[in-house]
């Protein structure tokens, strides 16, 4: 009969099965301890079948009975630790009784009584050293009781997580080409655990370092690979899905000027609680591609030889670098013999390359041929740079120099006046910092404007300093202040300025070169100091008297009022309008009519004659007092004020007139003489004494009546 395959609770009956035989297990000297060795164990293993077989032949004529039970016990667990009890296979009536058992292991190799211990009379099985389900995962064998029943017993070991995933190997070194896209994927060793199902290999991680570097762009690795399958319920030993295989796959790019190798930690881990994990160090080393062109150390390079310097003489010194390994990075120089159009003059008919070269292998540039400073000031070559690649990465660089030039020129001063108009003038009004005029100074020999302009500012001829600009005259009214750029200057206001005072400044600029002996030019400036309406008009006196007969006519001039101005003659500073205001009324417009009773006076705004302008009558008013205003032109207006007193002179021009046309009187006949009877009176309008006489009379009686 096969002990395996039957389920729980299966049984038979069989006939004729002994009651209460004893059997224990042959050569174990009724001790369920040790085996003898293993020839005479299979010896006695294929005799306690023998009996089995025979006890089961002869018990064939009573009932008997098969039943199934399955036990199972943790590995690693300590040495008789217990697992069971055959009898629990029994029905409860049968685990009452006391008999032992006869055992029947399933084959011929099989460790169950080198793992276990079973007792022969209780039915007790024990561990009998420490399991390990790696190396075996379950247990088989056959327990017949003397009564007949027969009990297959199966004892299962259950996993527990006591294994770490491993890789095959502690290290790998990978060898990455630095233009491999991304998207590229290298393969790796899986790590290999030898627990089941969740204690089983359920992943990797690609350990971070602890202090990872700031990368905005991200990592350059990530992990791939198969993912666990649903596991089978229940699990069964050894059931996992497997996660090989095992990528590294390349994100972007690598650079390997920027990292020559990059070291990784890849981390396999298990399900179980705490997870238990093993590492895998990867190194890849990144293989050098002739991806990087030469590099200037400069953008530009900038020098200057002297004209009298000799053929051979070193200029300047050009080096690149590159960044690739072995003839990637060996870099070579050349001067381009086809120059980029418009750097430089062009050398005339040679070109500019045909005047200088550069040694292939230090960067020295050298120069080929006499050169003249007269003929061209400035040179620019155009420098290449060659890797020994195999497919050749070109850099090319400027080199820009200049011709240097001895001192047999002059310097020449260049003004500028930053007036409107670009006059040479200041306004009075200008306030101390004033800018008044840019002037620079360049030398033949050594004219940095122009070298800028070829070489940006580079400083030649005899430097910064080869040029001194000083100021005389001016009494300290004006100042020269550096301008900023080499040779620009600008000359200032110092001290306060008044054109009524002085209204022109010679001043002298001195220009000194720095050469050996040092030669100057002088330039005279006549700066004239501009009007600003700063001076209001001055009257000759602040108070006119005139007098005018009123039997003037009508524009006859009465007087002459004037004024002056200090500001510029012939500007708008200093011309003059007048006008009126008169102070006092002009007559009394209840006694005459208002058409009469107007302004009698006028001025003329250029000149300031003051004329009546209608017929005066002394009667109606004898004086009028005048105020002139002065006003010039200028922005804002000034202005000034004087008092002019008019007096009216009179004339005979009113005869008298009696007050009544016709007198009533009455008088005594006995009046006496000289009595008063009647008076008479008459009004003159002019004014001396003699218009006055007769002008009262008294009528009396010359004779008695």
């Amino acid at each position: 009969m096969s002990p395996c395959g039957r389920k729980m609770g299966e049984g038979r009956q069989q006939r004729g099965a002994p009651v209460g035989k004893r059997l224990l297990f042959p050569g174990r000297g009724d001790t369920p301890h040790g085996r003898s060795g293993s020839s005479s164990a299979r010896t006695q293993r294929s005799l306690l079948w023998l009996l089995v077989h025979v006890w089961l032949w002869a018990a064939s004529g009573s009932s008997a009975q098969l039943f199934n039970l399955t036990l199972s016990v943790d590995e690693g667990l300590p040495p008789d630790t217990l697992v069971g009890d055959i009898r629990a296979g029994l029905p409860a009536a049968q685990q009452q009784e006391g008999s032992g058992f006869f055992l029947s292991e399933d084959s011929n190799d099989s460790p169950l009584l080198d793992d276990f211990h079973v007792h022969p009379d209780t039915g007790i099985i024990r561990t009998a050293r420490r399991l390990d389900r790696e190396r075996r995962d379950h247990y088989s064998f056959v327990a017949a009781t003397l009564l007949g029943a027969v009990v297959q017993v199966e004892i299962r070991v259950n996993d527990v997580n006591d294994h770490s995933p491993r890789f095959p190997f502690d290290s790998v070194q990978l060898d990455v080409s630095e233009l491999s896209p991304p998207g590229t994927a290298f393969r790796l060793p899986g790590a290999h655990d030898p627990d089941a199902g969740l204690f089983s290999t359920q992943g990797y991680t690609l350990v971070q370092p602890s202090d990872p570097p700031k990368d905005p762009a991200g990592p350059f690795f990530e992990l791939r690979y198969g993912t666990p399958g649903p596991l089978p319920s229940p699990l069964l030993p050894g059931s996992s899905s497997p996660l090989e295989p095992l990528d590294l796959v390349l994100l972007r790019r690598l650079d390997r000027e920027e990292a020559a190798a990059h070291r990784l930690q890849i981390e396999a881990w298990d399900g179980g609680r705490p997870r238990r994990t093993g590492r895998l160090s990867v190194e890849l080393r990144v293989l050098d591609e002739n991806d990087n062109p030469p590099v200037f150390e400069q953008d530009e390079y900038r020098a200057a030889v002297r004209e009298d310097a000799q053929p051979g003489a070193e200029v300047c010194r050009v080096r690149a670098t590159d960044r690739d390994l072995g003839p990637n990075g060996f870099v070579r120089y050349s001067v381009r013999a086809r120059q980029v159009p418009g750097a430089g003059s062009g050398g005339g008919a040679l070109g500019d390359a045909a005047y200088f070269a550069v040694e292939e292998l230090s960067g020295v540039v050298r120069l080929r041929r006499p050169l003249d400073r007269e003929a061209q000031a400035w040179h620019q070559l155009v420098v290449e740079a060659r890797d020994g690649g195999a497919e050749p990465e070109v850099a090319t660089v400027r080199v820009s120099i200049a011709v240097l030039d001895v001192n047999d020129n002059r310097p020449a001063i260049h003004v500028l006046f930053l007036t409107e108009g670009g006059l040479a003038c200041v306004s009075e009004g200008a306030r101390p910092g004033d800018y008044v005029a840019r002037v620079s100074v360049s030398d033949a020999d050594g004219d940095w404007e122009k070298e800028d302009e070829a070489t940006g500012e580079l400083s030649v001829g005899l430097g910064d300093q080869s040029i001194s600009l000083s100021l005389e005259g001016g009494e300290g009214t004006f100042a020269l202040r550096p301008g900023g750029p080499p040779g620009v200057f600008f000359l200032c206001v110092e001290g306060p300025l008044d054109r009524e005072s002085r209204d022109l400044y010679e001043l002298l600029l001195v220009a000194t070169d720095a050469g050996s002996p040092p030669l100057s030019t002088e330039e005279t400036l006549l700066l004239r100091v501009a009007d600003l309406n700063d001076q209001p008009p001055l009257f000759s006196q602040q108070h006119y008297q005139a007098s005018v007969s009123e039997a003037a006519a009508p524009g006859t001039v009465v007087m002459w009022v004037s004024a002056s101005d200090a500001d510029e003659a012939g500007t708008e500073h200093a011309w003059l309008r007048y006008t009126l205001v008169q102070l006092s009324a002009p007559c009394n417009p209840e006694a005459l009519p208002t058409a009469e009773c107007g302004p009698s006076f006028a001025i003329d705004p250029e000149s300031g004659v003051i004329s009546t302008i209608r017929t005066l009558d002394r009667e109606v008013q004898e004086s009028v007092e005048l105020r002139v205003v002065a006003q010039d032109l200028g922005e804002p207006p000034l202005s000034a004020t004087c008092l002019v007193s008019i007096t009216v002179d009179d004339v005979n021009d009113n005869e008298p007139i009696f007050w009544r046309q016709v007198y009533n009187a009455t008088i005594a006949e006995h009046a006496p003489v000289g009595h008063c009877f009647l008076q008479v009176s008459s009004s003159g309008l002019w004014a001396n004494l003699k218009a006055w006489e007769g002008m009262e009379r008294v009528v009396s009686w010359p004779r008695k009546l």
